[in-house]
């Protein structure tokens, strides 16, 4: 196939501007949205840290990889996804070390971090204008164009336990964080110089998890993600100042959880955590603290699941804080049987809600097979 002269993008993807600058659109999905992965568990508010029994220990607690029986395949998708079906798929094995009186379980995971598409003109106090220079640092506050961004996480982990009368488990994580961006569009405070950027970006992401069983009905659990973790990133320019390449590093904040999980009853387990996202990303240096909070109830072969996500702070000293709702409700269903597991959740998109300015419900599905 014959190469497009790239003088010949610009103005092509100016007259598509042109037409479509009128029309903002903008839309975003993945694991980093605060939401989490898997219906049952963001049924439960993301309330996982010393709940997580699965292979979305992953994501969640690393050291929760330890309950797993023997092996089990996970999969889920948001129904109404529009820029990826898959939304986390991970399959994990667990086996016994007898000479050392051990429990070991190894995974591998996928997960889309983060997927956008936007389109049109963005000023520095729109919401939008924000959450992108969040997301993307080095982007103009006041921009029009088109933006498509895709990050993708692929981990491996392990988790250990004794093989008798379990009273902790270890685990840790180690994710290839890869992202591929490309901005065509000018910044507002120079509208005649058109500008092509393609970016890559890619980074090594460590975690480690705890678990303590202080007894049948109790469980707390630790978790650090993104421990001294850099994305290096690449970028190609075109504008009319002619072609430049830029490499520079950035730091991924570090995020940590501390939970609790109480088995109530045979049929009820209240769980309770606390997620604080800090440090620097890009020239931003980040403040995100909220409370989790979630319940399910077991009968028979149905499960129902319920939560609460309470932001304390979602901020920064670089630009004003998100307005976020005060508490965002999660509720959910599944079903079960000894090996399959098949789970839905419904709750209210807190970045789309941001966007369209009003609730926009959205629905998880998952299935997990235990073999």
């Amino acid at each position: 196939m014959p190469m497009i002269d790239k003088k010949l993008l610009a103005p092509l993807f100016l007259l598509i501007i042109s037409t479509q600058s009128f029309a903002q659109s903008f839309y975003a999905q993945g694991s980093d949205l605060l939401m989490g992965v898997g219906a049952k568990n963001i049924a439960t508010a993301g309330a996982k840290s010393a709940n997580t029994n699965d292979v979305y220990a992953m994501f969640y607690n690393p050291a929760g990889l330890a309950e797993i029986h023997s092996g089990e395949f996970v999969i889920s998708t948001q129904a109404d996804a529009q820029l990826g079906l898959v939304n986390f798929i991970g399959l994990a094995y667990s086996f016994a070390l007898e000479s050392l009186d051990l429990k070991m379980t190894m995974a591998l995971t996928f997960m889309p971090r983060l997927y956008i598409e936007s389109s049109g003109a963005y000023h520095e106090d729109d919401f939008e204008s924000i959450f992108l220079r969040y997301t993307l640092p080095g982007l103009s506050p006041n921009f029009d164009g088109e933006i498509n961004s895709k990050t993708d996480d692929y981990r491996f982990g392990m988790a250990i336990t004794p093989l008798h009368s379990p009273t902790w488990s270890l685990g840790i994580s180690v994710g290839y964080v890869n992202c591929a961006t490309t901005f065509a569009g000018v910044a507002l405070e120079d509208p005649s110089n058109f500008t092509y950027m393609s970016t890559v970006a890619t980074a090594t992401a460590f975690g480690l998890g705890a678990k303590y069983y202080l007894n049948e009905d109790v469980t707390f659990g630790l978790n650090l993600r993104n421990i001294d973790s850099k994305l290096t990133v690449k970028v190609h320019t075109t504008d009319d100042n002619g072609e430049s390449h830029e490499t520079y590093d950035v730091n991924f904040p570090y995020d940590f959880s501390a939970g609790v999980s109480w088995q109530y009853n045979q049929s009820v387990n209240l769980a309770a955590d606390y997620q604080q996202v800090f440090g620097t990303y890009g020239n931003y240096n980040l403040d995100f603290k909220l409370l989790r909070f979630g319940t399910s109830i077991n009968h028979n072969t149905l499960d129902y699941h319920l939560g609460l996500i309470v932001p304390i702070v979602i901020g920064s000293d670089n630009i004003e804080d998100i307005k976020i709702p005060p508490a965002m409700p999660t509720l959910g269903l599944g079903w079960h049987n000894n090996i399959v597991d098949l789970s839905l959740a419904f709750y209210i998109h807190p970045i789309m809600t941001l966007n369209l300015g009003r609730p926009s419900p959205s629905l998880d599905l998952s299935l997990s097979y235990e073999f």
